[in-house]
């Protein structure tokens, strides 16, 4: 244990921080899968804490290189913030249990990962990709340049402030946060945003028509406008995603296969004069 209290400061939780968002993904071990990225992380601030202490820094590098698996980008960073205060209170001589810090990472990683996936994946990456795709569609070739920089933007600015608002308050933080199913009304609250924004973007973006037409007497009967639309405007491109869904959701054909499918059926299609 270290007789001497060892404080963090603002560059050593940067690192710690920065060192965490470049590698979570770089490396994923067959066994511990993204440890490696997490122990990235965790190193300088373990060095700097145990530096008195061989045998403390070796069960810290040891906690920290177990199985790790959680979404990285966007509220990853509370688990890191969580183990780095804690980390610091031991060191400082705190009643804390290895096993303690071991545990509050493998209870937060499955509901993080699945409210991070969800917001990231399911309404923020969506909500700036319909902005971006407008602006694409009108010419602007700033479009993709907009669509990298707010989502790198909001990803580093919602996890930075996590991470830092994690480490202040430690696990008090986590404990309030699961109080009262908070996290409960939260994820439902992300994943209703999350289907509303996708099935607007599939709405504004998926377009779908066809030419046909059919002669029944003096007046054409065209099957766009007076079979699909009469039944129910953008009919054909409401099938189609539904269609979609139902490949890559109940049939469990991969999304490039879908993507591949399109394409051969959207030029054929087109050759033959039907879409």
């Amino acid at each position: 244990m270290a007789t001497k209290k060892v404080a963090l400061t603002k560059k050593d939780l940067n690192k710690a921080y920065w060192k965490f968002q470049i590698f979570a993904q770089a490396c994923c071990s067959y066994e511990r899968l993204q440890a490696p990225g997490f122990f990235s992380g965790m190193r300088n601030v373990i060095e700097k804490l145990y530096e008195d202490d061989p045998e403390g820094k070796i069960e810290a590098c040891q906690r920290h290189m177990e199985f790790y698996n959680s979404e990285f980008g966007l509220v990853g960073p509370v688990i890191l913030g969580a183990a780095i205060a804690m980390e610091e209170e031991k060191a400082n001589g705190a009643e804390i249990d290895g096993q303690a810090i071991s545990a509050i990472k493998t209870s937060l990683m499955g509901p993080l990962a699945g409210i991070g996936d969800t917001l990231r994946q399911g309404t923020l990456i969506p909500i700036i990709g319909s902005i971006a795709i407008s602006l694409g569609q009108s010419g602007n070739l700033l479009a993709p340049i907009f669509y990298m920089v707010a989502t790198l933007g909001l990803n580093w600015g919602i996890s930075y402030t996590l991470f830092n608002k994690v480490y202040q308050s430690g696990s008090m933080f986590v404990a309030e946060f699961f109080n009262g199913n908070r996290m409960e009304k939260f994820m439902t609250m992300i994943t209703t945003l999350g289907a509303i924004t996708i099935g607007a973007l599939a709405a504004n973006t998926v377009k779908l028509s066809t030419p046909l037409e059919f002669a029944f007497g003096e007046k054409p009967l065209n099957v766009q406008t007076d079979i699909f639309d009469a039944v129910a405007l953008n009919l054909l491109p409401f099938l189609v995603i539904m269609l979609v869904f139902w490949l890559i959701t109940k049939k469990k054909v991969s999304i490039n296969k879908v993507i591949l499918g399109i394409f051969v059926v959207s030029i054929i299609g087109g050759l033959i004069g039907i879409v």
